[in-house]
């Protein structure tokens, strides 16, 4: 409200009387976001492997409008069609990580500038936390010392994965016309060494070693 004080007069002099506006309103603040990832069971999600997801939550200071998924950043994934059930405080999505990417540094960005309240000031920037995406499954390689062996030699195998695993030994290894040694690593589960032994009074040109993907990597992806 504008008020009039009756310190003025007419030219003959007259105070004036005491004069109100009508009422209006102020609003040039412009609305703000929070940005968070959380689980199922609502903690926040920091990390993401093969087959998980999480809830994104925008929450803003107020109602927005002209808000939509064009307006927001997701690095190494993709997210559901943005809603909000509470007239636009409060948007909600599904991020998935992208398959076969391997990156720690991500975060989810609301553009700034591209949303407004309902009085039309516009919107600043706004980040989740970080979050990892690790969803490349391990692979290996398989060396033999020895590729012709004869009675009485044995050859050493290695098994250099491209990342650590967990759950590998003997178990996960296919071996034809022969045997293999404990599988052994010394470097946390990058490199398994063994040796192989041929079996005897066998002539066979075409023998293959393979690993199965029963292993995971420290992340839980499988291998491939």
């Amino acid at each position: 409200v504008i008020t009039l004080a009756n310190t003025y007069s007419d030219l003959i002099g007259n105070a004036g009387a005491v004069g109100t506006s009508g009422n209006y309103s102020v609003d040039t603040k412009a609305p703000s976001a929070v940005v968070t990832l959380q689980d199922a069971q609502g903690a926040p999600m920091t990390s993401l492997t093969a087959g998980q997801s999480a809830q994104l939550t925008i929450t803003f200071s107020e109602a927005v409008q002209d808000f939509s998924n064009a307006d927001v950043t997701a690095p190494n994934g993709t997210l559901s069609t943005l809603a909000s059930t509470d007239g636009g405080t409060t948007w909600t999505a599904t991020f998935t990580p992208n398959a076969n990417v391997e990156v720690a540094a991500n975060s989810i960005s609301v553009n700034p500038g591209a949303y407004s309240d309902l009085a039309g000031n516009t919107g600043s920037a706004a980040a989740s936390g970080n979050y990892a995406v690790d969803t490349q499954g391990p692979t290996a390689t398989i060396t033999l010392s020895d590729n012709a062996l004869t009675a009485g030699e044995s050859a050493q195998v290695t098994i250099v994965f491209s990342e650590k695993v967990t759950g590998f030994g003997n178990t996960d290894v296919a071996v034809e016309n022969g045997t293999l040694s404990t599988l052994a690593t010394t470097d946390g589960g990058k490199t398994w060494v063994g040796s192989f032994t041929p079996t005897a009074g066998t002539a066979d040109a075409s023998n293959v070693m393979s690993v199965a993907n029963s292993y995971t990597d420290v992340a839980g992806n499988q291998g491939a």
